[in-house]
């Protein structure tokens, strides 16, 4: 396998080895043997599930017991007080457990709370009598200045999401899921989760952030992998959506599980005057799909198919029109090699340049403004356990209106830092190639590879130039 296995593989591996091929099931375990890193987080969440089975219990009168159990294993020390005395914020499915709790409850709430858990404190005329004077003498909306979501944090299994204030808004249980934060960038980020977990944005208009989350795949878990889940500032949920069927066709190199979310981001619509949503989802192996969902249908309203992983996105106004690109990048399967595609916002249609060998001929149709290849390089080639390079993120910069590919040429994360080489590809308007800059990684390593014998070429300006001839323009 190329890459370190993510947290869908290994869960599927714990949970629902069944589903795996004999191939499939045999290059993960080939890859444990191979990859400590990937071994060490296999064993720790295989540890976790295990607990969870080995304390869920299908007699409902056990299930408290249990959520408590998990409950002290994840909360934070300092929270450990309110999780005791609040029972019955905890609610336990198949296992898994989920707790939210907002910093005000009205009098309306409280009492129904009281009804709902004391039915025979509340029988009492007397508090009877009581409940009916708080609500009339009492009742109003809590005010709350600061009620807009700026910052959510994952620690330890708990999401918090805080206001401008740094006061905690609402809390949930989010199991089996990574450390993440709003507050980092995405890229900045890969190393600890390679999905995007979180995310904060305005998505109706109102002024008030909703908070996006996915979930890592588990068999009895609460948040499912292939599906966008959308809270409001209260941590209630507004919606859930999934991302659509997959477009397969009948090759044999293609392996096919099921969808899992990887990136998704907003698009300030200024014409529109509206935030548009558009999301990454893959299997994992190939195709991935890059595709705009309505938030307020649930609907794929428009997708792009390609023939390997995409792994960044950005938007950015390059040819300076006064209206925002979207650019994604990642690899190409087919060509084995990094690639780059620009795509007007209006129109996300179709499939990759590839070939025949991963998508039929009459299908490789597409709308993007340009394709663009980035070849491996022959450093690349010898030192890389992958056939293919990656653009790993991109680099903007508005002032001088470029876009920068940065470039992986050796995209294994388990390979040593030794080996790393990264290029950067600089763009212009139209996509026009501006210059080429190795990476100080690539040039180091490069050089002792060319004293060693092992390459026959000088990193000099006749090299820089055919790497730059290398660059293909398919649209």
């Amino acid at each position: 396998m190329k890459n370190h296995l993510n947290d869908n593989e290994l869960e599927i591996l714990i949970l629902a080895e069944h589903r795996l091929s004999a191939e499939l099931l045999r290059d993960i375990q080939e890859h444990l043997k191979e990859c400590r890193f990937c071994c060490e987080n296999y064993e720790k969440m295989k540890s976790f599930y295990s607990y969870i089975e080995t304390n869920a219990d299908e007699n409902e009168k056990n299930d408290s017991i249990t959520a408590e159990k998990i409950l002290r294993q994840n909360a934070l020390i300092e929270n450990e007080k309110m999780l005791n005395e609040h029972k019955r914020a905890v609610a336990v499915y198949n296992g898994s457990y989920e707790i939210i709790e907002r910093t005000k409850k009205s009098v309306v709430r409280w009492i129904g709370d009281f009804v709902r858990y004391n039915p025979l404190k509340f029988s009492g005329s007397l508090v009877l009598v009581g409940a009916v004077i708080a609500v009339t003498l009492y009742y109003k909306k809590p005010e709350m200045k600061y009620i807009n979501p700026t910052l959510a944090i994952i620690k330890e299994n708990v999401l918090y999401v805080y206001n401008e204030m740094g006061d905690v808004l609402w809390k949930k249980g989010v199991p089996g899921m990574k450390d993440y934060r709003t507050d980092f960038s995405f890229d900045n980020q890969k190393a600890v989760s390679n999905v995007r977990e979180i995310f904060l944005d305005d998505l109706n208009g109102d002024g008030i952030n909703d908070l996006l989350m996915i979930g890592n795949f588990t068999a009895k878990g609460i948040f499912a992998s292939d599906t966008l889940y959308s809270f409001n500032n209260e941590g209630r949920l507004i919606w859930k959506y999934g991302c659509g069927s997959l477009a397969k066709f009948n090759t044999p190199r293609w392996k096919f599980s099921d969808l899992f979310i990887a990136n998704y981001f907003t698009y300030k619509d200024k014409t529109k005057n509206k935030t548009r949503l558009f999301v990454v989802a893959g299997t994992m192996y190939a195709p991935t799909k890059f595709f705009e969902l309505d938030t307020r249908t649930g609907k794929v309203a428009q997708e792009f198919y390609n023939s390997g992983g995409i792994t960044t996105a950005t938007v950015f106004d390059l040819n300076n029109d006064g209206k925002d690109e979207i650019f994604i990048g990642g690899i190409n399967n087919a060509f084995h090699c990094a690639f780059i595609a620009v795509f007007d916002p209006d129109s996300v249609r179709g499939f990759s340049p590839s070939t025949a060998e991963y998508i039929p001929a009459e299908y490789q149709k597409n709308s993007a403004l340009h394709y663009v290849l980035i070849p491996h390089s022959s450093y690349g080639k010898l030192v890389s356990l992958a056939d293919y390079n990656s653009v790993e993120k991109f680099l903007i910069s508005k002032e001088e209106k470029t876009l920068t590919a940065y470039v992986q040429e050796i995209p294994n994360l388990n390979q040593s830092q030794n080996f790393f080489g990264s290029i950067l590809y600089n763009f212009g308007k139209d996509m026009k190639l501006n210059s080429v800059v190795p990476g100080d990684n690539f040039t180091t390593n490069y050089s002792r590879m060319l004293k060693a014998g092992k390459l026959k070429e000088p990193l000099d300006t006749a090299y820089i130039n055919k790497l730059a001839r290398g660059v293909r323009y398919l649209k």
